[in-house]
């Protein structure tokens, strides 16, 4: 099948150069249109219909005086503190900038994912930022037709998109120490992965993880796993509690896991979703926080600040990837150069509360 890139390889110019020719920007040289359009008529591509009228519709309406700039955002939940937050500050970074929002939810299913790239590709988008852990960046790519994309947490060896990435390997190896810099030499962590699984030294182990540094659950896995190595604690000697990341999850797997539980005397928890959870399964086996024993959380979303007693945690900025991530994408809208791909880890601190 030809491509956006092969027909930009023809013509010597950008994939998203032949994007914006194709679907009628005016922001391109009459000259490199017409060696666009000659290179499109050679190789026979031809872009999706249904999108070139979609945005032919947004053009001519946006000439009778109403802006409809638009972005889609496919985030993985909606349903979950963490990724509602951000996609509420994404929507308000695009509005800042003159575009709105829509957003769609993926549940971490390519099919779903797939789904929601081509239908945001037929509608009036200009753009998508998107939260993937199935898809390739090269089927992304086919599938919203060359559009300018951001992907969020994908940390994946690729080359053709930006992205932005939470400081799972740092903030959690920060975490732990943080944790033993109070004192405390039996922390546990929730929300690891289950059993017959292999740790990132190669050794077997009954409950530590295969490490992809691509997932971030794995990459937080191993920046607990950096930060006891650094430590002299041996990673089979770790407690680790194998859970989903929400806290009906996370509230039942410490009460089926009580005496490990009890032999800990701080748990970190992979989200501050899993966190609440596990101060409530915390309660209900009899354990004070953090007189019995301390709670630590990962991401720094608001609720943590208000809830009793209120949560440490790994503080990622979230005002930053959100406003990042629409800063880039519309880069990339306005901007049709091919300039390299940017890969931004987002800032985080320790936000030290009652918990721990």
């Amino acid at each position: 099948m030809v491509t956006m890139k092969d027909v930009g390889r023809e013509a010597g110019v950008s994939a998203m150069t032949v994007s914006n020719v194709l679907r009628g920007n005016t922001n391109v040289t009459p000259e490199t249109a017409k060696r666009v359009r000659e290179a499109a008529d050679k190789l026979h591509y031809r872009l999706n219909t249904t999108s070139l009228s979609a945005r032919s519709l947004r053009v001519s309406t946006s000439r009778h005086g109403r802006n409809f700039s638009t972005i889609g955002l496919a985030i993985f939940e909606l349903d979950r503190p963490y990724p509602s937050q951000l996609a509420s500050l994404i929507s308000q970074a695009a509005e800042k900038r003159g575009y709105q929002t829509v957003v769609q939810e993926t549940r971490i299913n390519a099919e779903n994912e797939r789904s929601i790239i081509e239908r945001v590709s037929n509608q009036f988008c200009d753009g998508l930022i998107f939260s993937s852990s199935r898809l390739s960046a090269a089927e992304i790519e086919q599938l919203s037709n060359h559009r300018p994309t951001v992907l969020l947490d994908d940390d994946r060896p690729q080359q053709d998109i930006d992205t932005i990435l939470t400081p799972s390997e740092a903030g959690a190896q920060a975490a732990i120490e943080y944790l033993w810099g109070t004192g405390k030499r039996h922390i546990g962590i929730v929300g690891g992965l289950g059993d017959n699984l292999v740790n990132a030294a190669g050794e077997d182990n009954d409950t530590s993880a295969t490490f992809d540094i691509n997932d971030t659950r794995h990459r937080r896995l191993m920046g607990c796993y950096n930060a006891f190595e650094k430590l002299g604690v041996q990673w089979k000697d770790v407690p680790i509690i194998a859970t989903p990341w929400t806290d009906t999850d996370a509230r039942k797997a410490i009460a089926g896991n009580a005496d490990l539980v009890r032999s800990c005397d701080a748990l970190f928890c992979m989200t501050d979703t899993t966190a609440f959870g596990v101060i409530r399964g915390l309660k209900d086996i009899g354990l004070r926080v953090p007189d019995d024993i301390a709670v630590m959380g990962f991401d720094g979303i608001e609720m943590g600040a208000i809830m009793t007693p209120s949560l440490t945690t790994v503080a990622v900025d979230i005002p930053m990837v959100a406003q990042k991530a629409v800063d880039l994408l519309i880069e990339r809208i306005d901007d049709e150069s091919d300039r390299e791909r940017q890969r931004i880890v987002a800032d985080f601190h320790i936000a030290q509360r009652e918990s721990a």
